[in-house]
């Protein structure tokens, strides 16, 4: 039977929690698509926000996504039909199926559920790719600020992993059960990244946080370190002094990432999707889910992300379909 309409979360201004699953059309697959059928997304905070903000009407919004293989629409070297997956959109995978290519999805192997992979695609690539970037990490000293995130809480466990020394920074004192385990430096807690200051300098700094923050992070790197910004969630204005990088930090160099930039030079995210569900399955990288709920309970949900009502990631599942 062929579909052409599905349910999906789409945007509404005129609604006063702006979020709601609604009837759309489902668009043909584009060639070497494959046609999955969603069974859970996860939210991230930078689509929720702008989902709830300043997203007009009609707008799909949804990166993340977990599912089966209905299918294969005769791409070849597709999973089978049934075949459980995992990938990344660069918008709208919040809906029943989704069409994707080979190059956005990876098998969910045995042993790891629909929620632990979902929550994998866009803030494991994001801490992977950032870590990276910080060159051969075995014993080098590492800062990591906006610890408790779900960016954070896996580049902490990634640095880790990669023999770094890794010190994490958090503002609340009973968020550090969520980071004390993979922080083979030390928790720094307070409310400003000045608190780091004392256990520095470092090798490569992982910033989310921009404002305040980032400024800190910059006095606080040793010769020829890196700091990596991924986001700028307290603040986008940076002030600091100059003087620092040219004689406290000689060589230091400051660095913006984005996530689909560094997947679009890569050309694919299906090895790094496959390594990381690979880290999950060996016991090596832990998944934090703070909230899980039905697809219809996304009002509430994202709500509650964005407010900060809890620590993790977020999982909405869909009802299976006949």
């Amino acid at each position: 039977m062929l579909i052409t309409q599905i349910k999906a979360i789409t945007v509404n201004e005129s609604d006063e929690h702006r979020l709601a699953i609604r009837t759309v059309d489902l668009v043909p697959a584009l060639q070497g698509e494959i046609t999955i059928r969603v069974t859970a997304i996860s939210l991230n905070r930078g689509e929720t926000r702008r989902a709830l903000t300043t997203s007009v009407t009609g707008t799909r919004p949804g990166w993340d996504f977990s599912g089966i293989v209905e299918d294969t629409n005769g791409v070849a070297g597709a999973p089978s039909i049934g075949t459980r997956v995992v990938g990344l959109l660069a918008v709208g995978s919040w809906c029943e199926r989704v069409h994707a290519p080979l190059s956005s999805i990876s098998v969910i192997p045995e042993g790891i559920t629909n929620a632990q992979a979902v929550c994998l695609p866009l803030a494991g690539l994001t801490a992977l790719h950032a870590i990276r970037k910080g060159g051969f990490l075995l014993g080098k000293k590492v800062l990591i600020n906006g610890a408790s995130g779900g960016v954070g809480q896996m580049a902490i466990q990634l640095a880790s992993a990669a023999g770094a020394v890794v010190y994490s920074h958090i503002r609340q004192a009973n968020q550090k059960i969520l980071v004390a385990g993979a922080s083979t430096g030390a928790v720094i807690i307070g409310d400003s990244l000045d608190e780091a200051k004392q256990y520095g300098p470092f090798d490569f700094i992982l910033d989310s946080l921009g404002g305040a923050a980032l400024s800190a992070a910059l006095g606080m790197l040793k010769k020829n370190g890196t700091c990596i910004t991924i986001g700028a969630s307290e603040s986008s204005s940076v002030t600091f002094d100059s003087n620092v990088l040219f004689f406290s930090s000689p060589g230091a160099s400051l660095r913006s990432m984005v996530v689909f930039d560094e997947i679009s030079a890569a050309g694919s995210m299906a090895d790094d999707l496959a390594l990381l569900l690979n880290l999950v399955k060996q016991g090596k990288l832990k998944i934090n889910i703070g909230a899980e709920a039905n697809w219809t309970e996304i009002a509430t949900v994202a709500k509650a992300l964005i407010d900060r009502e809890f620590t993790g990631k977020a999982v909405l599942h869909l009802p299976q379909l006949s």
